[in-house]
C-alpha cells in the first residue's frame, strides 16, 4: 500500500473507530466533530491540537484509546512525525490488553518502523510479537517475512539463516521467492560474494516483478564488481540502465568499471 492509500485508509479507520461505541458527552461530541472537520479539510495540525484539548478533559478510557490511535495516524502519516506517531500508538497498550487493539497498534508501529524510518531493531521486536499470536493472524506470512528481513538488515547472521530455512522450504509461503533475495542480501553483507550471486540468480529466475529484478541485479552487479569480475558487473549494470531508480548511480558504476577494465589491460 502506498503512502497516500495508507493515509486515507488509516484516517478513515480511525474516524470510524472514534465514532463507534462511544458514549460522548455533548461537549466532547462537539469537540470530536470539530477535529474530524479539520481532518476532512486536511488541517492536520489543528486536528492534533483539538484532540489534545479533548485529552486534557480526561475523557473515558475507550475515548482516550481511540483518540490516541487517531493521534498516531495524524502524527505519523499526515505530519510525517513518525516517532511521535509511534508514541501515541504505544500509549494504547498502557490502557488495554484487548488483543484487537494490541494487533492493530502493533501492525501500525511495525509498518512505520519497517517501511518509513527503517528502525529494524524495533521492527524485529514488533514482528516477533505478531508472529507469536495464536491462532495465526491473517497476515502471518508478511510478518514472518519482515521479521526475517529485519534480522538480515541487522546482519544477525545465525538467526537470519535459521529463520530463512522455513521460508525457502515452504513453496506455499507468500514470500517463498523473496527468501532467495534475503539469502543473497545476507551473504552479500557477510562478503560471501559467490553465494550471494548464486541466491540472487535463483531469485531472478523466480521473481516476476521487474522493479524487484532490477534491485536484485544491482546487488549482483555489486558482488561481481567486488570479485573483480568486471565484465560481468558491467553487463549487469548496463542491462538495468534506465530502469534503476537512480540513473546517475548506474552511470557512475558503468564509468568506474569501464575505467578499471581499461586500466587492467595496460
Amino acid at each position: 500500500m502506498n503512502k497516500i492509500k495508507y493515509l486515507r485508509a488509516g484516517l478513515l479507520l480511525a474516524l470510524i473507530l472514534l465514532n463507534s461505541a462511544c458514549d460522548f458527552t455533548p461537549r466532547i461530541h462537539q469537540q470530536i466533530l470539530i477535529a474530524q472537520t479539520y481532518i476532512t479539510n486536511q488541517e492536520y495540525t489543528k486536528a492534533v491540537k483539538q484532540y489534545h484539548e479533548i485529552l486534557e478533559e480526561i475523557p473515558p478510557q475507550d475515548i482516550r484509546i481511540k483518540i490516541y490511535y487517531q493521534l498516531g495516524e495524524l502524527y505519523a502519516i499526515s505530519l510525517g512525525e513518525y516517532r511521535k506517531g509511534i508514541h501515541y500508538y504505544e500509549k494504547i497498550r498502557e490502557l488495554t490488553n484487548d488483543p484487537i487493539w494490541l494487533v492493530k497498534t502493533q501492525e501500525r508501529v511495525g509498518e512505520i518502523a519497517y517501511t518509513y524510518i527503517k528502525d529494524y531493531k524495533k521492527s524485529e521486536d514488533i514482528y516477533k510479537e505478531l508472529i507469536s499470536f495464536r491462532p495465526k493472524l491473517n497476515n502471518y506470512d508478511l510478518y514472518e517475512y519482515r521479521y526475517v528481513s529485519t534480522l538480515v538488515n541487522q546482519n544477525k547472521f545465525i538467526e537470519a539463516e535459521k529463520n530463512l530455512i522455513p521460508l525457502q522450504n515452504s513453496p506455499n509461503h507468500k514470500f517463498h521467492t523473496d527468501a532467495f533475495y534475503l539469502y543473497g542480501q545476507l551473504y552479500f553483507h557477510n562478503k560471501d560474494w559467490q553465494k550471494s550471486v548464486s541466491y540472487l540468480r535463483e531469485y531472478i529466475k523466480r521473481e516476476k516483478r521487474r522493479d524487484k529484478i532490477v534491485k536484485a541485479k544491482f546487488l549482483m552487479g555489486n558482488a561481481y564488481e567486488t570479485m573483480e569480475r568486471l565484465k560481468l558487473a558491467y553487463n549487469i549494470y548496463y542491462s538495468i540502465l534506465g530502469e534503476y531508480p537512480n540513473t546517475k548511480v548506474i552511470q557512475q558504476r558503468l564509468k568506474s568499471v569501464y575505467e578499471r577494465r581499461i586500466s587492467r589491460r595496460r
